[in-house]
């Protein structure tokens, strides 16, 4: 009898906990999410279309701004801290370079091996050109509404 006792209350106990834990957890689901859904909200997301290939453009909340070049041959992504008027941002990736460009940017041209050079296309603050297979990126050029221009080179990658 003593032993059945202790087990009964043990049985009790056990039951009781597992029903303060269910309780708790739905309580948890149930509460809204507010910090989440905060963050998300100032999340700013695009994707500009250059053919078949695309340029995914993501701005966090801290202002950090992150882009990704996706083509055929495969992609390539960076971030910057930001995007000033004046600043372009950019990835090169198997067979495309592509970024974004702040407002004062009117152009972005590109300088490739063998005496190469083609301007990219600029839409909406994001630009893109293909890369011929035989050809690689040796700098990137910005050019400003004032005409200044300014010229990146472009290490290959190992």
């Amino acid at each position: 009898m003593h032993r059945t006792r202790g087990r009964v209350l043990a049985l009790l106990a056990l039951a009781a906990g597992a029903g303060a834990g269910l309780i708790a957890v739905q309580s948890a689901l149930n509460a809204p999410a507010s910090g989440v859904e905060g963050a998300r909200a100032t999340l700013v997301s695009r994707t500009v279309s250059f053919g078949p290939a695309r340029v995914a453009v993501h701005v966090l909340p801290s202002g950090i701004v992150c882009y990704r070049v996706i083509e055929s041959s495969g992609s390539s992504h960076g971030c910057r801290a930001g995007v000033r008027a004046n600043e372009i941002g950019y990835t090169v990736a198997p067979r495309a370079i592509g970024g974004v460009a702040g407002s004062q940017v009117r152009a972005v041209i590109v300088k490739m091996s063998r005496r190469g050079t083609t301007w990219t296309t600029l839409r909406d603050g994001v630009f893109y050109a293909d890369i011929p297979e035989a050809y690689r990126v040796r700098a990137v050029i910005k050019v400003l509404r004032d005409g200044t221009r300014k010229s990146f080179a472009v290490t290959p990658r190992a």
